[in-house]
């Protein structure tokens, strides 16, 4: 095995790890009932159909690392996709079966126009540059929402890191194989997973606390949740100690005396 395969299984190493640390932010969103303007959903959609487009641009080439890490990132993603709409189903009946359609026919219109359609393939590594950098701008709108609600906790750290460490591996492995497609998806991917860090450290060192007042994050929420529970049982404590004080204290008997 030459060194071009080793970074390519390294790279895919460290996308499996991103995709899995999708998962625990994204059951924690569900599981707190989120309900806010921009559901996670948006940009697990289109990891997945950016995953199928990856999947058929590495078919192209026949790149087998390719294949397999985007392989693991549909696999997961629909996973995700298939929770959430069990979760939510009939809460947004509406917007989960249009989440459905969107879904079906993007992979549809993916996999026809990309396998029979378009048959260069590097028009293909082309549409797969326009799927990344649309979940990119999917991304960035998390910078947008930090900088107006002043809350940090917003940005998912673990996955920008695992994310970051993921385009770098592609980056080098597209650098060996001579994949111009690879190296300018992955290094716009890069340039986004910076700016995402460097906004989050910066606005955890101005509010280290963060900012919870209209923030939907999960944990944002789940901090106010805990500190509303913790003053309800110290208030209860209190007046559970009032009322045994109440209780134990000693009832004076006057006795009238009358000469």
């Amino acid at each position: 095995m030459d060194y071009q395969h080793i970074f390519g299984y390294v790279a895919t190493g460290l996308s499996s790890c991103f995709y899995l640390s999708l998962v625990l932010p994204f059951l924690n969103v569900i599981r707190c009932r989120l309900n806010y303007e921009f559901t996670p959903i948006t940009l697990i959609d289109t990891i997945y159909i950016d995953s199928v487009a990856w999947y058929i641009y590495g078919d192209k080439i026949l790149c087998d690392q390719l294949k397999l890490c985007n392989s693991i990132g549909a696999c997961c993603t629909l996973v995700l996709i298939v929770i959430y709409l069990a979760f939510e189903l009939k809460k947004y009946l509406v917007d989960s079966i249009l989440n459905s359609l969107i879904l079906v026919l993007g992979t549809l219109v993916m996999h026809k126009g990309l396998t029979v359609v378009i048959e260069d393939a590097q028009m293909v590594g082309k549409i797969c540059i326009a799927t990344k950098v649309i979940t990119f701008i999917i991304a960035l709108y998390q910078i947008y929402r930090v900088t107006k609600e002043k809350n940090y906790t917003i940005i998912p750290v673990n996955s920008t890191l695992t994310y970051l460490a993921s385009c770098i591996g592609w980056t080098l492995f597209g650098k060996t194989v001579s994949d111009v497609n690879l190296m300018a998806a992955n290094t716009i991917g890069i340039a986004v997973c910076l700016i995402q860090f460097v906004v989050y450290l910066n606005f955890k060192k101005k509010y280290p606390s963060g900012h919870y007042g209209s923030s939907s994050s999960t944990i944002g929420i789940e901090s106010s949740s805990t500190e509303d529970a913790n003053k309800e049982s110290t208030t209860m404590t209190i007046d559970e100690e009032k009322e045994d004080k109440a209780k134990e204290k000693p009832v004076k008997i006057i006795t009238r005396i009358d000469n």
